[in-house]
């Protein structure tokens, strides 16, 4: 009898052990498909260059995985619908009005160096739609809602690959800084963006 349950105590000591590391298989197979996610983003964003990446941290896509952008737009969607309708659809001069060019981004944990983000820019228009690019190119565009009273600035880009972006906006003559909102997970960041009146050269 006691050889039968050292018998049954040594397969269950074998089964835990199978068992436990399955488990941490599975673990490392979960750690790994998330590095493939954030992996996956930055090849959307073609960031095999420093100036591409700096388009993602603009966007602010380094951390978000590809499968939660779809349901971000989806509710994007809804509120800039009810917002239009709140905001009737009015533009702001002091928005629309020239372009603006990125000078700082916090991330969370950094401070983009100075001219780190040169040339970037973002361009809104009367219509509450936007373009954004480098230079003298173009590369996205998108919709837009602004409130004048509560500040909240809600960017919803055209491309399906890139999530919206909600800020408490705040606009001075010649200065733009956008506090990033927790709604699409920009409560880490923080831009300080120049009035500008044409794209910049090189």
């Amino acid at each position: 009898m006691k050889n039968i349950l050292s018998l049954l105590l040594i397969i269950g000591c074998i089964i835990c052990t199978i068992s436990c590391k399955n488990k941490n298989a599975v673990q490392s197979d979960n750690q790994k498909d998330q590095t493939k996610s954030v992996k996956t983003i930055v090849e959307n964003f073609n960031t095999t260059t420093d100036s591409d990446s700096l388009l993602a941290k603009i966007k602010n896509m380094t951390k978000i995985k590809p499968g939660d952008v779809a349901g971000m737009k989806q509710d994007a969607e809804v509120i800039i619908k009810h917002r239009y309708k709140e905001t009737e659809k009015k533009s702001y001069i002091i928005l629309d009005k020239d372009l603006w060019e990125y000078e700082f981004i916090f991330g969370g944990r950094e401070m983009s160096t100075p001219n780190q983000f040169a040339g970037y820019w973002i361009d809104f228009s009367e219509d509450q739609t936007y373009t954004y690019g480098q230079y003298q190119e173009e590369e996205g565009s998108g919709r837009y809602t602004y409130n004048l009273s509560t500040g909240l600035l809600l960017l919803i880009d055209g491309s399906d690959n890139i999530k919206p972006q909600e800020f408490e906006a705040k606009l001075f003559d010649v200065t733009l800084v956008m506090d990033g909102n927790s709604i699409y997970k920009d409560n880490n960041y923080n831009a300080k963006l120049k009035r500008i009146t044409e794209r910049p050269k090189k």
